[in-house]
């Protein structure tokens, strides 16, 4: 039968488990939310990059119209020699800038990717730490119930008492 005493740990450890469980659940739950923001953030760089890039292209045709324009209004042949390097140019330049941003947004979303893992990683963790905690907590509570020792006398089971009986001699 148990007493009050033994109630109130059975009880506490028990609390003790289920509570070490659920903060590990919630903090996988937490680092879940916290990759899936990686991933968005990870998508909306490459995006990002993509759009600059497209950017870039567009004002280096722009560039490439006003070298035109002013090449032409100075009287020079537009379409042979000179001109057609400087478009190229002008074309090349705005290509490698454009390869640059895209590169830049892969890389950067790459690493978002990287801290999304991660961030699963230590939900994973924390959820595991949680059941080992709950498992610590019950045989902790089941040590303490048992006592020091093997064997423990509680009182309720004490040994009755023994009489001290001297034989005098003499």
């Amino acid at each position: 039968m148990c007493t009050g005493v033994e109630i109130f740990m059975i009880a506490s450890t028990a609390f003790s488990a289920v509570s070490q469980i659920s903060q590990g659940q919630q903090q996988k739950r937490f680092n879940e939310w916290q990759a899936q923001q990686a991933e968005a953030d990870a998508q909306a760089e490459r995006e990002l990059g993509q759009i600059q890039a497209d950017k870039t292209r567009r004002a280096g045709r722009s560039q490439q119209s006003e070298a035109r324009a002013a090449l032409a209004a100075g009287g020079v042949e537009v379409d042979s020699g000179t001109p057609v390097r400087i478009y190229q140019e002008i074309d090349r330049r705005a290509e490698e800038d454009a390869l640059q941003q895209i590169l830049y947004g892969t890389r950067k979303g790459t690493r978002l990717e990287q801290e999304a893992a991660s961030q699963r990683i230590a939900g994973d963790r924390a959820e595991a730490g949680g059941y080992r905690g709950a498992i610590g907590s019950v045989l902790r509570g089941g040590a303490n119930l048992m006592g020091p020792g093997w064997k423990t006398v509680r009182a309720e089971q004490a040994p009755a008492p023994v009489e001290d009986r001297v034989i005098r001699i003499g």
